[in-house]
């Protein structure tokens, strides 16, 4: 994207003066540039056609007494330090490219002292530049303060940063996703931890501290269930019933029918699912069968039990008004898988025909006929050795794209293919942030009441994937992983997300264009979905 005339007319002739005339265009600066690692080039990408140079100058450290060459494009600003090889001048990064989305720059003039505490005279004045990034990649979350040699290309740096930032959240490229409004018609305005929705997107069912309550489309919110600390929801609606993991009787899972959620008696229809504590639950299809799978998980081992439905054919979608046969809700579910891991898992996706865990021994794959387990990533495969130069990668999310698995840990995510190796597709995503999942469960010290699983770490919404951290939401292309957008909304947390890796199959020319993702932010809870919607 390319900076307004007069800007790109003012860049131009601020570099001549700042860099003595030698100002070096795309080309030039593709030629001398060495990258510490195939990742930072390909993040680059200085042979896309719409690569712009916006800005370019010489800085110095303020202590180090070093030259740095900065070049801020479109997209990011590098750091680039001058090293002679051969007898040639080359340009070292020395950080990684910083998206400018996630860039801020500010000047101040400063003037040095002599013992620390005698100021030099006026005409001694610095012009320091303090550079941000609201990622974790840049300057080991540090600023780094460089000096200006002048007030005014000090300025330069300020302004066309600021520019190009703001040109390009303008873009239409950069506004992919978009939140809509606050979707909850109530009087009180109580913090939602958790949500799930049904008939066809109509009803939103919601979890606070004091209860569930339910709210159909442009309808007021009604409570229906008294449930302390409700932490996790979700509806089958194959067997008419919801799931509520409440912090009562040391965390249970209990089941509601909903056909029966109007009546005076509700509360007496409610089926305790588990005797022992749960850490969280998973629902969802495997094998042609609805299911519910909790896990009790603890800092060297987990208990996993599945539940199978009984009598109602997986798919079937009921309608909820139809008198079913089924008055007594415990006959809708029976145990079907009882076992156990020798490892603290964090969450469980269900594949077509078996169980997918994400714990402290990474990914693996448990098989629900045998109970088998292997690990998701094949270790023969020696292009995936750079997880193992990571301390304890935390992994999140699989999700099926095409006829491959995006693998998403908190440090990173890409591809690899059904046996387990990375995909001939090149792609890997390293996080500017940091996914959380607000409310994180805590299996040692149980502390306020921790869960995980309650929200989402990651969701995909074709064509992109969606990470939320902290401070802010970055959105990236499934395609090649590159940045796409930043949303600054702090504490987003993510309440519900319909794709999963069994349903998420998805070609390349299909777009998903109905709101699958519903995220909350402070008390408001609002669909996050595709712009052109």
């Amino acid at each position: 994207m390319a900076p307004p005339p007069e800007l790109a007319a003012a860049n131009e002739q601020e570099n001549t003066s700042e860099s003595g005339g030698n100002i070096l265009d795309l080309v030039q600066l593709s030629e001398l540039l060495l990258f510490n690692n195939r990742e930072m080039k390909q993040r680059l990408k200085l042979n896309d056609p719409a690569r712009r140079l916006i800005h370019q100058g010489t800085l110095r450290h303020k202590s180090k007494k070093k030259e740095y060459k900065l070049f801020l494009f479109d997209h990011a600003l590098i750091i680039t330090k001058p090293k002679v090889i051969d007898g040639r001048e080359r340009l070292h990064l020395v950080d990684h490219p910083t998206p400018i989305q996630l860039l801020q720059v500010s000047s101040e003039q400063t003037r040095p002292n002599i013992l620390g505490f005698i100021p030099l005279p006026r005409n001694k004045v610095r012009h320091q530049l303090r550079f941000l990034s609201h990622g974790k990649r840049f300057n080991r979350e540090k600023p780094l303060i460089l000096l200006s040699p002048t007030a005014d290309v000090a300025q330069a740096w300020v302004e066309n940063v600021d520019a190009q930032r703001d040109t390009n959240r303008r873009s239409t490229e950069s506004n992919a996703l978009s939140l809509g409004q606050d979707m909850l018609v109530r009087q009180e305005h109580l913090r939602v931890n958790c949500a799930a929705l049904y008939d066809n997107n109509q009803i939103i069912v919601y979890g606070t501290d004091d209860g569930v309550y339910f709210q159909a489309q442009n309808a007021q919110s009604r409570k229906l269930i008294d449930l302390t600390n409700v932490q996790q929801i979700d509806v089958l609606e194959d067997l008419l019933l919801l799931v509520v993991l409440a912090a009562i009787l040391e965390r249970s899972v209990f089941t509601f029918p909903l056909d029966a959620l109007d009546l005076f008696d509700r509360m007496n229809r409610a089926v305790r699912l588990s005797r022992a504590q749960v850490s969280f639950f998973k629902v969802g299809l495997c094998m042609d069968r609805t299911v519910v799978c909790m896990v009790k998980t603890a800092s060297l081992s987990s208990t996993v039990k599945i539940l199978e439905s009984v009598g109602f054919p997986a798919g079937s979608n009921l309608n909820r008004n139809v008198e079913t046969s089924f008055k007594d809700t415990s006959n809708r579910l029976k145990i079907w898988k009882d076992f156990y891991l020798p490892a603290e898992l964090y969450s469980v996706q269900f594949l077509k025909t078996k169980l997918c865990v994400a714990g402290s021994a990474g990914f693996e794959v448990v098989d629900l006929e045998t109970l088998d387990t292997q690990v998701l990533l094949d270790p023969a495969d020696n292009a995936l050795n750079f997880v193992g130069q990571y301390k304890n990668p935390r992994p999140l999310d699989v999700y099926r794209v095409g006829d491959e698995f995006l693998v998403c840990y908190r440090e990173f995510a890409f591809y690899v293919n059904k046996t387990g190796w990375k995909s001939d597709k090149n792609v890997i995503i390293y996080w500017e942030g940091t996914p959380i999942a607000c409310g994180e469960y805590s299996p040692i010290t149980q502390q306020s009441i921790e869960w995980l699983n309650a929200f989402s770490y990651t969701a995909l919404h074709y064509p992109y994937i969606i990470a939320f951290s902290q401070d802010f939401v970055e959105i990236r292309h499934v395609d090649d992983g590159s940045l796409v957008q930043v949303m600054h909304k702090a504490g987003v947390r993510c309440l519900y997300t319909k794709h999963s890796p069994s349903q998420t199959n998805i070609g390349h020319h299909r777009l998903e264009t109905s709101p699958s993702t519903l995220v909350s932010i402070e008390d408001r809870v609002m669909f996050l979905t595709l712009a052109s919607d």
